[in-house]
């Protein structure tokens, strides 16, 4: 049958719905299996290169064994963990920066460089988020890892991860590599192989933990 010209501009429309609906599947592909808002697992590039392995991995490994908590101040006591001020990193390289090389090192000094300079501008970093939960959804950092850090010893099963059984109470740094993983081995922060931050990962957690689950404890 050959095409006429009423034919056309049905074929055109058949075209455009054929291309918005597979759009809109691959929208929904990418938000179901990667971390919002995108990016299948990836986290986004860094304004100043930010080394976990240095500052949090042991001292054995090379590293100076900074706590979580030194840095992330709020874990302990509120909703957000909390990025440290440009002055927190200052404390240290006020030291540790090309003015004050007296021999050869393997540290980044011009990363170094840029922080000292951002904090003699009085400009903060801003830092990209990694992990990012939907704006309606409430997590307060002080109750998991309260829950995690404190109470009488016992066995917990913890969908997260690398999942199954985990022995509580738990040290905080290894309390924090149960959401973000081994932190402190990695040189880029990436969210978890195979990390889940849907509501049912949540929500099996919650009840494998006796934990509420009304509607009102995680939405705003």
């Amino acid at each position: 049958m050959k095409p006429t010209a009423k034919m056309i501009p049905l074929a055109l429309v058949g075209l455009v719905v054929t291309g918005v609906v597979g759009f809109i599947t691959i929208v929904l592909l990418m938000s179901w299996f990667s971390n919002p808002p995108f990016g299948l697992g990836n986290a986004p590039p860094q304004p100043i290169a930010f080394p976990h392995t240095v500052h949090a991995g042991s001292v054995e490994t090379g590293g100076v064994g900074i706590q979580c908590e030194f840095c992330h101040r709020n874990v302990t006591k509120g909703a957000a963990a909390t990025v440290p001020s440009v002055e927190t990193c200052v404390f240290c390289h006020k030291q540790i920066n090309p003015e004050n090389l007296t021999g050869t090192t393997t540290v980044n000094l011009t990363e170094v460089q840029r922080v000292v300079d951002r904090f003699a501008d009085g400009n903060p970093i801003d830092w990209e988020r990694v992990h990012r939960l939907p704006d309606h959804v409430r997590f307060v950092h002080e109750a998991h890892i309260r829950f995690l850090t404190q109470g009488e010893p016992r066995m917990v099963d913890i969908p997260m991860g690398s999942g199954g059984s985990r022995q509580l109470p738990m040290p905080l740094a290894q309390a924090c590599s149960v959401c973000h993983g081994d932190v402190a081995a990695m040189t880029e922060v990436q969210p978890q192989a195979g990390q889940s931050l849907k509501m049912g990962t949540c929500l099996d957690c919650h009840r494998q933990n006796n934990v509420a689950t009304d509607c009102t404890i995680c939405h705003k």
